[in-house]
């Protein structure tokens, strides 16, 4: 079935859920986000599905949310028309965003059925969080992970930092969200963010080999398995991520910024996506010292 730019399809026990949007590197919409609950709501339907593989089409997994779309899907509070209609966004606006958005992670993150990733190239931003929400994940030698979206300004109130500390450790996930970093395939599985990596022409294959291994065992025991490891999560505090990430995004996506510190929704407001990204990139790349003389 192809639902917009997220297309599903079930067989042989397995659900596979395809972004397809290749030409923006599988960047989400909002629209998206949607499309995919409904490819999960119907794996959990689906009694013959043992397991959901994640994937994306093109040479990318997801590099993130579409960031056109940023900024522009909360309100200002109260009445959406007349003089207040272009108010800056309330906070209460903006933790109902959050937290519908956060609670799509949460639905992968839960699921009764575990799912399997499959990642290449750019798997970013809200797309490596796609990535940590699944059970497993196998990587593409041409995978690139990372959360740029950091230096918007959030530095470090991400959704998923609670299970970033207890899978890399507190330093490498604070080093994770603060450097804002890209990381290769490999530094990501020495990290701890995929299970294995592989060349890309061997991508499908591996991940059906594993999808088999997994398709093979007992409903009801797939189905306990997940429940007691989202249990093992709760008692070890990591799902209460989901309850304070939406706070904490509204919160730094209101900060104020002084003199000197880069503002990206402003300057995607007055440039566009396109120039605002480059010109964020260049603020915080970083030069060598000149050398003592």
């Amino acid at each position: 079935m192809e639902s917009g730019n997220v297309d599903y399809h079930a067989m042989n026990g397995r659900a596979y859920i395809t972004l397809n949007r290749p030409r923006k590197k599988n960047a989400m919409s909002n629209d998206m986000w949607r499309q995919l609950m409904t490819c999960y709501d119907m794996a959990e339907d689906d009694d013959d599905v043992r397991v959901i593989i994640l994937q994306g089409a093109g040479d990318d997994f997801c590099a993130g949310h579409d960031f056109s779309e940023v900024g522009n899907l909360t309100k200002g509070g109260g009445s959406n028309s007349g003089p207040q209609s272009n108010r800056r966004p309330s906070q209460r606006s903006k933790l109902a965003f959050d937290k519908e958005y956060v609670e799509r992670f949460q639905r992968i993150f839960t699921s009764l059925k575990p799912s399997l990733a499959l990642t290449k190239g750019f798997c970013l931003g809200g797309g490596l969080y796609l990535a940590e929400a699944c059970d497993l994940v196998i990587a593409a030698d041409t995978t690139r992970m990372g959360h740029p979206e950091q230096r918007l300004g959030l530095s470090g109130a991400a959704y998923f930092d609670a299970w970033e500390i207890v899978t890399l450790g507190a330093r490498k996930a604070r080093e994770l969200l603060l450097m804002a970093e890209i990381w290769s395939a490999e530094e990501a599985l020495n990290a701890g963010l995929v299970n294995k990596v592989v060349p890309l022409a061997d991508l499908t294959e591996k991940g059906e080999e594993w999808a088999e291994k997994i398709a093979r065992l007992p409903r009801d025991g797939i189905a306990m398995g997940k429940a007691s490891t989202t249990l093992a999560l709760e008692m070890l505090g990591v799902n209460g991520q989901f309850t304070y990430g939406p706070l904490l995004h509204t919160l730094a996506t209101n900060i104020r910024y002084e003199p000197g510190e880069y503002n990206f929704m402003k300057t995607k407001r007055d440039k566009g996506v396109r120039a605002s990204t480059h010109e964020r990139e260049d603020f915080y790349k970083t030069q060598p010292n000149d050398p003592e003389i």
